[in-house]
């Protein structure tokens, strides 16, 4: 795995000791999206990576998305954290959203209620008037650019085929940009058009998407669906509103000028029900304001004072110092504990739940003794927090910020060091040793107790079984030897320090048993040899699929077999009579619809496990058997009817 992470930060070393790099989320035309964890902070980040090769004469877009992106601070924005640039690439580091697209969600449920519909809507229009206000036009608006985090908040990315009219919204543009489908009439005619009249025509579309579930003009044939457009005719479901017919109609209006104002959106009336006030533009988040907690832990990292600490984050250059403000101000904005990995430290994940965990590391810090005046040079391990404010750790931190005991705790004014679950383990075992059974002396007539020495114990022994005597070590060789077992094969115990504490070999007989567990975890060869039988390589096919909560899933259906292996093969016969290439690697399937048969789209099918209890049930019920979807690249409506039709013959065959 260590090697795995090197090949990765090896490909950009620009953003090694800065980041950890994880799996890819999202391609692009000319980029393509990763999951990093900021190193100093422990914070996920999303990393958007693009090739200046790839970008060619559309290099000049990245300078007005960065521009813009440094410009904007908004609720329902995704936030730019920092840029790096090399003389090949460009990375620009960005707030990570774990709640998927917005198409997704419309894939999900199929289409969205009308409720649903209006909250997520009123964000999006919060969000393109707060961008109109300062100028700018997003001119590629669709569900794919909308995600959500994990709270189910709107944010709008993808800034890369914005505009900033030399004229304000009042500057005509001349570039026909932006997805087909969405495109008002004037980009599909080549006029000249303004950029926040083309918004609200996009924003008509993706609303019909949204309570629909499919596109108002849609067709295979380029030609065909730029006619439709030109006609502004589409199909009003049933299950459409008189009111919501109403707004999509005001905005999806052939002429630019009948068309609805943005202003005019945000109070109304249906987008006022249920609502008391109309949708607030200025919900700027504003992470460009002075925090005198995380400035002075971000000074007390650097060894700066916090006087010239804010003056060289208030310059905001959008480097690493820029960032770990960011997501300081945005994990105490979350009402969680504010705190630094400090120098040398590494946080690192926890394959189990995937969460930042925080590496012990060694700080010189100089203190002053308040009594005799003497100034004390203390190693301490620990991250780096706030002296003001105690830090009262979550339900997923408390594992990493759990004081190692009160007894040091008290002694020292600083945050506790985060443990883990080894040093829990030590930690346990050392403030309470085992009380060992008394046994009588034979010399002694039972007034002198004598208690049982510990060793190392073997894996079926426990560390409280007496050490047998050197004799009785030899009388069991040589029993094993008559019996025909060599002597060499029987184990025997290692004779322990007599300078160890007995709970500290009491311990190393626990971390023994424990390594052998996972000698035989990791090694699963009944397994390997029936997938080498089956002619997959053991490299290609894990022993399980991956195990999921059912708790927040997204974009997973449950399948009708009970067993992986089958599901897999039943998809993979529901590509192959599709035509639809595919490769498969574990129990997951990339497969690929060429541009000959009208789109050019990549996705991924992943048949996994759900867990539908808590972990800690005593006796739980079997997991169910999912596929999970996720779309690479390519168009999102394409995706979505080739998914539906392939897992839909693929049920059927079950």
């Amino acid at each position: 795995m260590a090697d795995f992470e090197a090949e990765k930060m090896a490909r950009y070393p620009v953003l090694r000791g800065l980041y950890e790099l994880d799996k890819t989320i999202g391609c692009g035309g000319f980029a393509k999206v990763k999951l990093a964890t900021h190193i100093l902070t422990g914070e996920k980040v999303a990393i958007k990576i693009m090739d200046k090769r790839s970008l060619g004469e559309n290099l000049h877009r990245v300078r007005v998305e960065l521009d813009a992106l440094q410009t904007l601070s908004h609720h329902h924005i995704s936030q730019l954290y920092q840029v790096l640039e090399t003389e090949s690439h460009f990375f620009l580091v960005v707030e990570y959203c774990s709640g998927g697209e917005l198409f997704d969600h419309i894939v999900e449920k199929n289409r969205l209620s009308e409720k649903e519909a209006r909250a997520a809507f009123r964000q999006i229009v919060s969000a393109v008037a707060y961008l109109h206000s300062l100028g700018f036009v997003h001119r590629d608006l669709k569900p794919e650019n909308v995600l959500l985090d994990k709270d189910l908040n709107m944010k709008l990315i993808d800034f890369g085929l914005c505009a900033k009219p030399n004229g304000g919204l009042k500057g005509f543009l001349y570039t026909s940009c932006g997805s087909p489908t969405y495109a008002a009439p004037e980009l599909v005619l080549g006029k000249k058009y303004l950029g926040h009249e083309v918004d609200v025509w996009s924003m008509g579309v993706l609303l019909y998407a949204l309570l629909c579930g499919f596109l108002p003009f849609d067709d295979d044939k380029i030609d065909t669906l730029y006619k439709k457009i030109l006609d502004g005719k589409y199909e009003e479901p049933s299950w459409l509103t008189m009111e919501s017919r109403r707004l999509i109609r005001s905005m999806l209006q052939i002429d630019p000028k009948k068309r609805i104002r943005v202003d005019e959106l945000l109070n109304h009336p249906w987008v006022m029900r249920g609502f008391r006030e109309p949708v607030c533009v200025n919900n700027s988040s504003n992470m460009k304001e002075y925090d005198i907690q995380c400035v002075g832990l971000l000074a007390r990292q650097r060894n700066v004072s916090p006087e010239d600490m804010w003056e060289l984050l208030s310059k905001w250059k959008y480097d690493y110092n820029t960032a770990t403000y960011f997501l300081m101000l945005n994990r105490k904005r979350r009402g969680l504990p504010v705190r630094l990995f400090g120098p040398g430290a590494t946080p690192f994940r926890n394959y189990r739940n995937n969460t930042p965990v925080a590496s012990a590391f060694d700080m010189q810090r100089t203190q002053q003794d308040s009594i005799s005046g003497r100034t004390l040079t203390t190693p301490i391990k620990r991250p780096i927090a706030d002296d003001s404010t105690p830090v009262v750790p979550d339900k997923r931190e408390r594992s990493a910020l759990t004081p190692v005991n009160e007894e040091a705790h008290s002694h020292s004014n600083y945050t506790n060091a985060p443990i883990t679950r080894h040093q829990k383990q030590i930690n346990q075992v050392c403030k309470t040793p085992a009380k060992p059974p008394e046994l009588p002396s034979a010399t002694s007539n039972g007034k002198r107790k004598l208690n049982k020495r510990l060793h190392s114990p073997g894996p079926d022994e426990s560390p409280l079984s007496p050490r047998r005597t050197r004799r009785e070590q030899q009388q069991q060789s040589g029993k094993a030897t008559q019996q025909g077992t060599p002597a060499a094969c029987t184990p025997t115990p290692a004779t322990p320090d007599r300078s160890e504490p007995t709970a500290a070999r009491g311990l190393l007989g626990s971390i023994e048993r424990s390594l052998h567990r996972v000698r035989h975890i990791l090694t699963p060869r009944r397994k390997m040899d029936a997938m080498q039988e089956e002619g997959a390589s053991p490299l290609q096919r894990p022993a399980t699929p991956a195990v999921l909560s059912a708790k927040g899933l997204c974009n997973v259906s449950t399948a009708s077999r009970s067993d992986p292996d089958e599901v897999l093969q039943e998809l993979r016969r529901a590509l192959s009579s599709k035509g639809i290439t595919c490769k498969q690697k574990g129990f997951t399937l990339r497969g690929r619809v060429d541009a000959e048969k009208g789109h050019q789209m990549s996705f991924e099918l992943e048949v996994c496990l759900i867990q539908t209890c808590a972990p800690n049930i005593r006796n739980p019920p079997a997991p169910l058997v999912g596929i999970r979807r996720k779309r690479l690249k390519g168009d999102a409506w394409c995706y979505k009817r080739v998914c539906e039709e392939v897992l839909a013959l693929a049920q059927q065959s079950g």
